[in-house]
């Protein structure tokens, strides 16, 4: 038994060993890891854990948990969790069946105007959460168009009005169905048609062989899109803040449990009750429907689609498309005008007024929003592109398990993720920094490749002195520490400098260049960011918030926190250590790397996130990471591997080939993987809301805020806002893919998952 135990441990280390002969792609691992381990790992387990444990005191607690058997809270606890339930399934069951008859009359009930169709379908997709929701209360509330205006109604006390678990259901229905007919279309498109021909053939009606051949070839996509659905219905804020009414459902007990009762034991205590059905829900979807085939798909199909003729089929289908799409032009219409009306419901005069005051009001929001999910896209598309890389390409324990839990980001409800966010950041979360530091350090010992002694003597004087100075200079400030480091970092230059071979002098000198200018932005940034902010504010007006936010944009760039910079120092310098001289050379500099690194990482209160721009960025991050994986994997599973193999034994190191071979390769899926990031970015909202800050304003939580207060003309103007900054960046994203790759298409149908 332990001899079997023992070679497996054997074998696994030897698989890291053999990513580790590359450097750059160890260095990758890494970063990846541990990016997804801070962000999504850690984050979660805290969630888990503060359920259980008092926030004050710290003591152990069942009290949230014994709730659903105490007669005085059990009613309201189980009302709860069954009408999330309701909703849910509804929502998924509804939408789902919508899906489906959008794409099946797109794909086979020749419907006319195809392109215009299909981006009208789409609209939901690149809006706020809870654009639709505005809509229908603007349309069909107690003071809606249709329902006052035109049909007069009133509703008094217990009146079934649109606010409520129906018009909620309703409301999501229209919101997420474009995720399903997303992804029915992609298998319709894809459906072999042989076996409907061949039940064609031996005479069968269109109508016996769409319930009899079609639909059961369509189960994966149909279980597929029902628990992407469900998963989506449960995980949103936004909607059931606004329509449920007087009644509950768990995304809103957590946001309320945060934000009015400030009990963060609470809100974890109903994340993890509401952390069971998603995660069995994506688990089920991942291992389950992923791995069942009910349709061979034969690279391009034998014959074209099976065209429905027959009017009593074609009609319906059509019917009921037109009606959806009609449903979803009104609701942004009524959107659309109402951003322009002075006051919906009473005065529909025409004014420029709602968005004179966005502007006015929300500049910062505006700005500071766009700005972070365009600095968050490129990390989530470069992360994802690394980790859909090493899951494809490269064998070692622990792939599925990056794989994993790299999708987690969207699989679970993003109110979770943003109450984790707060308990796990909003002190210096050691056991993860310790954890992390320690895969770092063992990547950098193993790269090493020196004697017992000598990696003895680099880890107890460089640990050893790097931890005496984290505790001496604990009470410094970090633009000293910065400075001390920026001292070490020279003297690291120059050991990399001439300890390297000399035709791996440049190259190793350029890299070591990065920290050097790191920390000296870290250390001149403020002085001009300071001038800017004081020469806006002496502005004043809008222009004075303008600047000050241009002020704060450069301070992301420069004030990096010091942590991050110890362990991307790490990376760096264990792959220029590697290709030092062996001897005394590797010994010094990992000495000194170690000695900086441990003092930038566990000095103070590292990685103490919460209120910075930082915790937002990793946020979008992580909710955007799954899209750019799943749309780099797709695209490396159709490229063949003996391109990179020739790469390779032409003696091109793996950062070479990927660089050169690969990343232009998968380039389009790259930028679709960016697009779809940004849009996600700008509309995102359950992960956001507890993360926002005075300094650091979010639209759509500004958007909730109007309609909380009765704002809601400025809400939609709001809201047209982020849709024309969304349509801005994907008709920028059509015009390089045409100019570059010469094709205007994407495939968006990973937006679907």
């Amino acid at each position: 038994m332990n001899f079997h135990r023992n070679k497996t441990l054997v074998r696994r280390l030897r698989e890291f060993q053999l990513i580790a002969r590359d450097p750059i792609m160890m260095a990758g691992l890494l970063i990846s890891s541990a990016f997804v381990f801070f962000f999504v790992v850690w984050p979660l387990l805290r969630v888990v854990w503060q359920g259980f444990f008092d926030f004050q005191t710290g003591a152990f607690s069942l009290e949230y948990f014994a709730r659903y058997i105490d007669p005085y809270f059990a009613r309201h606890s189980w009302t709860t969790l069954r009408d999330t339930m309701i909703m849910g399934l509804a929502t998924a069951t509804g939408g789902t069946l919508l899906g489906f008859i959008v794409a099946f009359t797109f794909v086979r009930c020749n419907y006319p105007f195809q392109r215009v169709t299909h981006a009208l379908s789409l609209i939901p997709t690149i809006s706020p959460p809870f654009a639709i929701a505005i809509a229908v209360i603007l349309l069909f509330g107690r003071s809606g168009l249709v329902t006052k205006k035109w049909l007069g109604m009133e509703f008094g006390y217990g009146a079934n009005d649109i606010y409520g678990l129906d018009g909620l259901v309703f409301v999501q229905i229209i919101t997420f169905f474009p995720v399903a007919y997303l992804i029915m279309r992609a298998m319709l498109e894809r459906l072999d048609p042989a076996m409907e021909e061949a039940a064609q053939s031996l005479g069968a009606s269109k109508l016996h062989i769409l319930r009899t051949v079609t639909l059961p070839l369509l189960v994966p996509g149909f279980a597929s899109a029902f628990l992407l659905l469900f998963v989506e219905s449960l995980a949103d804020l936004g909607n059931p803040l606004l329509l449920t009414g007087q009644r509950n459902v768990l995304s809103t007990e957590i946001f309320l449990a945060v934000n009015g009762e400030y009990n963060q034991q609470k809100a974890a205590a109903l994340s993890f009750v509401l952390l069971i059905p998603t995660l069995t829900v994506f688990i089920v979807q991942r291992y389950w429907v992923n791995k069942r085939s009910y349709i061979s798909v034969t690279g391009k199909p034998t014959g074209g689609q099976l065209r429905i003729d027959e009017w009593y089929i074609r009609w319906p289908f059509i019917l009921l498309t037109t009606i959806a799409l009609l449903l979803v032009v009104t609701l942004y219409a009524s959107i659309a005008i109402g951003s322009f009306t002075r006051l919906w419901g009473i005065d529909f005069t025409l004014t420029f007024e709602n968005y004179r005051i966005a502007f006015q009001r929300g500049v910062e929001a505006i700005l500071d929003t766009t700005y972070l999910s365009a600095v968050a896209t490129p990390i989530a598309g470069v992360l994802g592109m690394i980790i859909a890389f090493l899951v494809v390409r490269k064998q070692f324990s622990g792939r599925e398990a990056l794989d994993f839990v790299s999708n987690l980001g969207a699989a679970v409800p993003g109110t979770i993720l943003g109450i984790g966010f707060i308990i796990a950041f909003i002190g210096a979360p050691w056991p993860a920094i310790l954890l992390v530091f320690l895969a770092f350090l063992l990547y950098l010992f193993n790269a090493m490749d020196a004697g017992r002694a000598s990696k003895a003597l680099a880890g107890l004087v460089g640990l050893g002195g790097g931890l005496a100075l984290a505790w001496l200079l604990a009470a410094w400030d970090d633009w000293t520490l910065a400075n001390i480091a920026l001292g070490f970092a020279v003297v690291l230059f120059i050991l990399a400098r001439f300890g390297a071979e000399p035709d791996q002098r440049r190259s190793l000198s350029w890299l070591m260049l990065a920290p050097i200018i790191g920390f000296l932005l870290f250390i001149l940034g403020p002085y001009p960011t300071l001038w800017i902010a004081e020469f806006g504010r002496a502005l004043g007006g809008n222009w004075a918030k303008v600047i000050t936010s241009l002020a704060e944009w450069v301070d992301v760039f420069t004030q990096v926190p010091l942590p991050a910079h110890g362990f991307l120092l790490l990376a760096i310098g264990g792959y220029v250590m590697s290709r030092l001289r062996t001897g005394g050379w590797r010994t010094a500099f990992t000495t000194l790397l170690l000695l900086m690194s441990a003092m930038l990482i566990f000095t103070g209160k590292p990685l103490a996130l919460v209120g910075t721009s930082y915790i937002i960025i990793a946020a979008y991050a992580v909710r955007s990471l799954p899209a750019s994986l799943r749309a780099g994997v797709a695209s490396l599973q159709q490229i063949d591997p003996a391109i990179e193999e020739a790469s390779t034994s032409l003696g091109a190191d793996a950062q070479v080939t990927f660089r050169r071979i690969t990343l232009p390769l998968i380039a389009p899926a790259f930028l679709a993987g960016l697009i779809f990031a940004f849009a996600r970015h700008m509309t995102s909202l359950s992960a956001i809301i507890f993360l926002t800050t005075p300094k650091w304003k979010i639209l759509t939580v500004l958007i909730l805020s109007e309609v909380e207060q009765g704002g809601l003309n400025i809400a939609t103007a709001y809201s047209m806002i982020v849709i024309f900054i969304v349509l801005a960046a994907i008709g920028l994203f059509y015009f390089l893919m045409g100019r570059a790759y010469k094709t205007d298409y994407v495939d968006i149908t990973m937006g679907g998952g």
